[in-house]
């Protein structure tokens, strides 16, 4: 037989081995049959049987002799305790139920979180080729709010792009991007949502894509003098929008009002190198970023709108970011602050890897790795504990198993099958669980994304199944082990009644620690809602409830005097309409940042510093601005019409202002110098309550308002404002799009929104951690609530009677649950103690997360500690009852 027929005869044997056995033994019976035939000659029929099994044998002991040699050994013993635990399983559903519940959730969200941070992190772009050689680029400058410290940021104006291509031109490849941003495809009175990116011509050719259709763009066309307005689709945008038609090459698309060729589609799967995936590439040079209304191209702006990304050679890196720095220094722009130690340096192509400050939303998912691992730590504590009071009530079967001569080996390995076997099912339950985490958790942390890559894909899986694997082992060997080493001898005597309870320390241990692990989490819960609440609490100086606002973007800009025109005709539309409290103009919308500019008086040489501050912020406004965004004119009056900017003009300050640079005196009337000395005065016509400028959490600066006008572009008023009846919120939204579509047809997707609505960015990171934290600590209770339960409710059914016998000495009621949730209870205080003890000591992990709080709040500790300890005594009191109903005669009679 050759080597490959006994591996196909030995898999025959594993997969269909009954019919094997039969066909064993019909052949054991035909050699009895002709012994029998042999020996009839010379016995009687009776006789001749009997010869003959003698001189064959014991046909049982060759059977299984050759059962056990002729298959591959291992895997029938595997298959052997595979079926014996299914059955054993499924003989117990609420065992089986609960435990891959519990693990399932324990898994699923662990697995849901490796997916999202594998995503982030470590998952490479689709369809980039080499990917480890493509690095993304950063600068790094120092912070002019922290003496001696540094931060690296990843944006670059377009002078730098250039200038840092012709420093690397040879040395490492180059390509410049920005971030996707939403857009329209314009047909007709339908317009069609995409997310779109302008890329330099290089952009493809560096990552390795290749075109699925047609072409990328060429030199000629990524050219600054001549901008050709051409576009490639991605796969997914083609066959969405245009059912994957050939006839898309050349097509013309109307994106923002202004019509773009199509001249390729990007290969299956590519949709840009960040997690938001992109619809439409544009080439660099038909962008508008920058203008900032200043009249300069967007090639000369400062603004830092592009990324770069090089695909640099092995062993070239150092000097390639050695010429990028050179290259970045030696650019010199007009309003941008110069940094002569800023360095350029690369990082890997995923962003949220590189040296940039994570954002708390990236921070608290991997808090929330932590945190995960212990709800899965938890989990296996249960599942043991359950398992283990299993194995002690098989204790007299493994005890008779042994006494047969089962090997301590084999019995471990059948115990462990058992576990693995749970962990499996779990797995599945996991599986479920893990897209479904999965995809809320993307939607939570990081809404805006489009995202490219599924919430779960063939890695999550392979981590699901090892991780089944490694739980499943490591919740079934301490069971194992306690199992397969039982005194057989009092086993084997053990009744119904008197061999099953046993006191464990095992046990209570296990309890302990799935205590300890939920007091952490209920802990972290409790500091996360308690800093939400504090920062709702924040007074901003804005009604952010009824203030209105809009901020119109364009592809390309139209001429800023026609732009203010237009943005006015909204404003005179919109006032006095239904709902509509108030309208004005701003330089930018509440909450949205402010210019800056220098200020003198001319009694003073100098102005004191201010939070680091010299100077004043300054936000040009329309009249009635105030009244539209709720801020208190504390004394003198509002811009008139009359009012005009520029040199001797009104101005209005906040009161942190005037009491800064006029302390205990009226500011009414006060002269303030703009810009340089020698200017002619402003006059101070109001004081107007103190606002936060861009965060909601801020130190005070000082602030001033400007009367609104086009005399200077740049401080030309963008926003519109609108103060809308809390009762026709809705409608006054819709009203503001339409009128706004009106006058900018080629207008960017906006939406009005509240103020409080524009700040749920802000919120979001204190929010999601009091949701997620939260819904995680639950959960680590419900889990520690079972297995409290579970635990007590085993101790009760085998000591029933014990507690029989008590209640029959005269034992009272409420002295049988005053020992059982005594029990209990001693059990929950070790674990409440070893937990909070490690929560004071872990709480500095999440101290950068928190607000008006300490990580060591005594509320929050005692509340805490209070909840799980009520809700572990009722899961103890719950079985109690029980025990204290037993019925003492019956209890006595019972074997």
């Amino acid at each position: 037989m050759s080597l490959l027929d006994g591996l196909r005869h030995r898999l025959y044997v594993l997969w269909r081995g009954e019919r094997y056995g039969r066909e064993v033994a019909r052949e054991l019976h035909f050699h009895v049959e002709l012994e029998t035939l042999a020996a009839s000659h010379d016995h009687p029929a009776v006789d001749a049987e009997l010869v003959a099994r003698r001189a064959v044998g014991n046909t049982t002991y060759y059977r299984e002799e050759v059962r056990r040699m002729t298959p591959i050994a291992w895997l029938d013993v595997m298959r052997q305790d595979v079926g014996y635990a299914w059955r054993g399983l499924r003989r117990s559903p609420g065992f089986t139920a609960a435990v891959m519940i519990t693990l399932g959730l324990g898994m699923g969200v662990n697995a849901a979180l490796y997916s999202f941070l594998d995503t982030l992190f470590e998952r490479p772009p689709q369809g980039v080729v080499r990917p480890n050689e493509v690095k993304r680029l950063y600068v790094e400058v120092a912070d002019p709010k922290k003496p001696g410290a540094r931060f690296a940021i990843a944006g670059f104006p377009y002078p730098n792009v250039r200038a840092i291509d012709a420093a690397d031109s040879g040395l490492a490849e180059l390509a410049a991007f920005t971030e996707p941003d939403s857009a329209a495809v314009i047909a007709g009175a339908t317009r069609t949502p995409i997310r779109l990116s302008h890329v330099s011509a290089g952009y493809f050719s560096l990552l390795g894509v290749t075109p699925e259709r047609g072409r990328f763009f060429s030199g000629d066309e990524g050219r600054i003098e001549a901008p050709t307005p051409v576009a490639v689709l991605s796969d997914g945008f083609w066959r969405r929008a245009f059912g994957a038609s050939d006839r898309v090459i050349g097509r013309r698309l109307d994106i923002q009002g202004r019509p773009y060729t199509v001249i390729g589609v990007a290969a299956p799967g590519f949709s840009g190198v960040d997690l938001d995936a992109v619809d439409v590439w544009l080439t660099a040079n038909t962008a508008a970023y920058g203008v900032a209304f200043t009249g300069e191209p967007w090639y000369e702006s400062f603004n830092d709108d592009f990324e770069m990304l090089a695909r640099i050679p092995p062993g070239t890196e150092v000097r390639a970011a050695s010429r990028a720095t050179q290259a970045q220094r030696s650019v010199h722009l007009a309003y941008l602050a110069y940094d002569s130690t800023q360095v350029v340096e690369t990082g890997p192509i995923a962003s949220a890897a590189g040296p940039t400050d994570a954002t708390q939303e990236v921070s608290i998912s991997t808090r929330l790795a932590g945190v995960t691992l212990i709800v899965l730590l938890i989990a296996i504590a249960n599942v043991a504990n359950l398992l283990l009071v299993r194995a002690t009530r098989r204790r007299r079967e493994i005890a008779l198993r042994l006494a047969l001569g089962v090997s301590g080996a084999r019995l471990y390995g059948q115990l462990l099958t058992e576990s693995v076997l749970l962990a499996a099912l779990g797995g599945a339950v996991a599986l479920v669980i893990a897209f479904w985490s999965a995809t809320t958790l993307r939607r939570l942390l990081l809404p805006h994304v489009q995202w490219a890559a599924p919430a779960i894909d063939s890695r999550t899986v392979l981590a699901i199944a090892g991780l089944s694997i490694a739980v499943g082992i490591l919740a079934g060997l301490a069971p194992a082990l306690q199992a397969a080493q039982p005194n057989l001898v009092d086993s084997l005597k053990a009744g119904s009644h008197d061999g099953a309870y046993q006191r464990s320390t095992l046990r209570s241990l296990l309890l302990a620690t799935q205590t300890a692990l939920s007091i952490v989490l209920l802990i972290s819960a409790g500091l996360f809602i308690r800093s939400l609440s504090n920062v709702r609490a924040i007074d901003l100086g804005y009604d952010v409830d009824r203030t209105m606002f809009a901020t119109p973007e364009f592809l390309t800009r139209p001429p800023a005097a026609d732009f203010y025109q237009r943005l006015g005709a909204v404003a005179d539309r919109l006032r006095g309409s239904p709902g509509v409290e108030a309208v004005a103009l701003a330089m930018n919308g509440p909450m949205g940042g402010s210019g800056t500019t220098t200020i003198s008086l001319p009694d003073r040489d100098s102005l004191p510093l201010f939070n680091g501050q010299r100077g004043a912020w300054m936000q040009t406004v329309s009249p009635d601005y105030f009244h539209a965004t709720g801020v208190p004119l504390l004394s003198g009056r509002d811009f008139k019409p009359s009012d005009r900017p520029g040199p001797g003009s009104a101005v209005i300050v906040s009161r942190t202002m005037a009491d800064v640079y006029w302390p205990g005196q009226p500011p009414i009337g006060r002269c303030l110098i703009i810009g340089k000395r020698g200017e002619p005065c402003s006059t101070v016509v109001g004081v107007v309550g103190e606002v936060h400028r861009l965060s909601m959490i801020e130190k005070p600066s000082l602030q001033m308002y400007l009367p609104a006008a086009v005399t200077d572009t740049f401080l030309l008023p963008r926003s519109l404002i609108v103060r809308a009846n809390a009762h026709d919120r809705g409608a006054v939204s819709a009203r503001m799009t339409r009128e706004l579509a009106r006058q900018f047809p080629t207008m960017m997707p906006a939406t009005p929104r509240t103020l409080r609505q524009s700040l749920d960015s802000q919120l979001r990171p204190w929010r999601l951690g009091a949701e997620l934290f939260t819904a995680l600590g639950v959960l680590a209770l419900l889990v520690a609530a079972l297995g409290v339960y579970s635990v007590v409710a085993y101790s009760v059914s085998q000591r029933t009677r014990e507690m029989g016998i008590r209640i029959a000495l005269g034992a009272q009621r409420s002295d049988v649950v005053s020992l059982v949730v005594g029990e209990g209870t001693r059990v929950l205080v070790v674990g409440v103690v070893v937990g909070v003890a490690i929560a004071f000591a872990a709480g500095r992990l999440v101290a950068s997360l928190l607000y008006g709080i300490t990580p060591h709040d005594l509320p929050v500790f005692i509340g805490s500690t209070l909840a799980l300890l009520i809700v572990g005594i009722v899961a103890s009191a719950l079985p109690s009852f029980r025990a204290a109903r037993v019925d003492p005669v019956a209890a006595l009679r019972a074997d």
